[in-house]
């Protein structure tokens, strides 16, 4: 039993059953000065069943009654077909105001019978000759719980005693609108979070399904999302049924017209039905799948942007009120923000699954790349073989070296030496780009490696009366690097600049210790200095609407041009690739029609301290 006492007006606590002589308008100035305090705390209270123990409280404290009992409203059982077949009102709390005389009174509640009448009525109902009272607590027109104050024979309760109650109980209902409000936010909050921080689109749904029948006060709740060109939806989503039921009901096609949820999505407005069993739009093949029965059902579009992508439902209200237009309002925003987070969901688990499948194409193609370059240089190994012992054998057969079968033997060379060449650079760029290729760094004269390179290519540019200038130091120029991939880097963006330069043309090649203009290109540190070397030509020129995927694998500068050039266009992405493995960078400078010039820096090597 709890006990409360009234602080009268001049502050001095006293039972309030026991001083019947307290002057009438004293009593209702303390009354409502209790209404006043009880208006600040109802704010505080973090539970339901703290706000109905005070309110009980405090209605005891109002009167003057004797007795209180507090019954809860149950949740509705889901067996129930019908609205209101397993709702009751159980006795949870007894009050009494502290009085001896009130407890030897045993003061008995009206028969659960009565009180299940009572409940259904709106308004505060007298009984028993006014020594009864039922205060129904409602939260926006659904019954929550039920107050019976009780007066003994000698005592009733009188108009002033209802006004006050009736003051109390919109104090009540509007604290909990408050808390079904904040309810609500909060789970549009969490939701928020959600849509930055879940990028799996089965938990989304989950925690969506879980918010909505928790904002809506649902036994279970379910998202259903139009199949794409289809006249269809499918269950993405429910919560609130068993692990079979829900299996089921993924396996259940419903149809978009013809069913409330199709309804909700095709008009995007709204679908409130609190006794489905008499509405004709209410869908029974869902209802009749599953062990839990469809007595109210709300639905709700979700529509992103401009776009319908379902319907978001709740069924059962728990305590067999039915849903209002309150809850639509409330679960229509809330599905408008759901719809978003999963129009995200979806469009990122399309990129990702675009990108796996991306990621499988390119190791399958840097797979094959690999497996054929390997696989070629066999048969290039056998041509140049035979090819070298055809020229050994020639003198023997007395073919002069003027003969024309040298020059066969001179094309045979050259192409297996370019083909070969190529099979290195695809061997070289799938190490480079699988971690592969490892660095012999060692301090080494970068004029000799652009001198080797230059002698390699002699013959070929010879041929097609290309001249090759140098802008050398007269002194050597010391840089850490791997000789050979420097040569593999030199080696691609002369050959590059031969094929492309026309007959009669020139190629400069340049080295000097870089310019502090161009050493402030580099992500090295000031403390580091650098080589700069370049590559130019007298070609064509590189398009400037082509200069942003010059270095990208496979790409063709001018096709017209490597239809009759050649190359398949890995020479530079791989000189791009193992310059910037040194830690350099490389880049273009060209005009269209006037050449281009390809520059790249290599780190300095360090002076070495001479002794004496």
């Amino acid at each position: 039993m709890n006990e409360y006492t009234q602080i009268a007006e001049n502050g001095v606590a006293s039972p309030v059953g026991c001083n019947p002589a307290v002057p009438r308008a004293n009593h209702r100035l303390a009354a409502y000065n209790t209404l006043l305090n009880f208006s600040i705390s109802s704010r505080q209270h973090g539970q339901k069943s703290e706000l109905f123990q005070d309110a009980g409280l405090t209605a005891m404290q109002i009167t003057g009654a004797e007795i209180g009992y507090l019954y809860y409203r149950q949740r509705a059982d889901a067996a129930s077909v019908r609205l209101g077949e397993s709702v009751y009102y159980r006795l949870d709390q007894t009050f009494t105001n502290g009085c001896e005389e009130s407890q030897q009174k045993h003061l008995e509640p009206l028969p659960p019978s009565t009180i299940e009448i009572l409940a259904t009525q709106q308004g505060i109902t007298a009984q028993a000759e006014n020594r009864h009272l039922a205060v129904p607590i409602h939260r926006d027109g659904k019954m929550m719980a039920l107050l019976e104050l009780v007066h003994s024979d000698s005592n009733h309760f009188d108009e002033t005693d209802i006004d006050l109650l009736n003051h109390l109980v919109r104090q009540v209902d509007a604290a909990l609108q408050n808390e079904y409000v904040i309810t609500a936010r909060t789970a549009q909050v969490e939701l928020a979070q959600y849509l930055s921080a879940e990028l799996d689109l089965a938990v989304l749904l989950n925690k969506i399904a879980t918010s909505a029948a928790k904002i809506a006060n649902a036994q279970a709740s379910s998202i259903l999302l139009i199949q794409p060109q289809s006249d269809t939806m499918r269950f993405a989503s429910v919560y609130g049924l068993s692990d079979a039921d829900r299996e089921m009901l993924r396996q259940l096609v419903v149809p978009l017209h013809g069913s409330m949820a199709g309804s909700v999505a095709v008009t995007g407005e709204p679908l409130l039905s609190n006794d489905v069993a008499v509405d004709p739009r209410f869908y029974s093949g869902v209802s009749n799948t599953v062990e839990m029965k469809t007595r109210s059902l709300l639905a709700v579009p979700m529509v992103a942007g401009d776009e319908a992508i379902g319907a978001l439902e709740v069924i059962n209200q728990r305590y067999d009120d039915g849903f209002n237009d309150a809850d639509a309002g409330i679960l229509t925003l809330f599905a408008s923000q759901a719809a978003i987070a999963i129009q995200n969901a979806r469009l990122l688990a399309e990129r990702q699954a675009s990108l796996t499948e991306l990621t499988k194409l390119e190791q399958r193609k840097s797979q094959f790349i690999a497996l054929a370059s390997h696989e070629l240089r066999t048969p290039l190994n056998l041509i140049s073989g035979y090819a070298m012992l055809l020229r050994s054998s020639l003198p023997d057969c007395n073919v002069s070296p003027e003969h024309e079968v040298m020059d066969f033997l001179s094309q045979i060379d050259q192409a297996t030496v370019q083909l070969t060449e190529m099979v290195n650079n695809i061997t070289s760029l799938y190490n480079l780009e699988t971690g592969r290729t490892q660095l012999l760094l060692e301090r080494k004269d970068v004029l000799e490696i652009v001198h080797a390179v230059a002698e390699k290519h002699e013959e070929w540019a010879r041929k097609k009366g290309i001249q090759f200038c140098f802008h050398l130091p007269d002194h050597p120029l010391y840089v850490t690097c791997d000789p050979i991939e420097v040569n593999r880097i030199l080696t691609n963006l002369v050959n590059n600049a031969v094929k492309f330069t026309p007959e009669g043309g020139q190629i400069t090649i340049s080295a000097e210790n870089a310019p502090a203009s161009v050493a402030s290109r580099q992500p090295l540190p000031d403390s580091l200095s650098k080589v700069l070397l370049s590559v130019s030509d007298t070609g064509p020129g590189i398009d400037l609407a082509q200069l942003e995927s010059v270095f990208e694998r496979f790409s063709q500068i001018g096709s017209h041009l490597n239809r009759v050039q050649g190359g398949i266009g890995l020479g530079l992405p791989l000189a791009k690739g193992l310059v910037e493995k040194h830690g350099g960078q490389l880049w273009v400078e060209t005009n269209s029609g006037t050449g281009a010039t390809f520059c790249f820096t290599l780190p300095a090597a360090k002076q070495l301290s001479v002794s004496g």
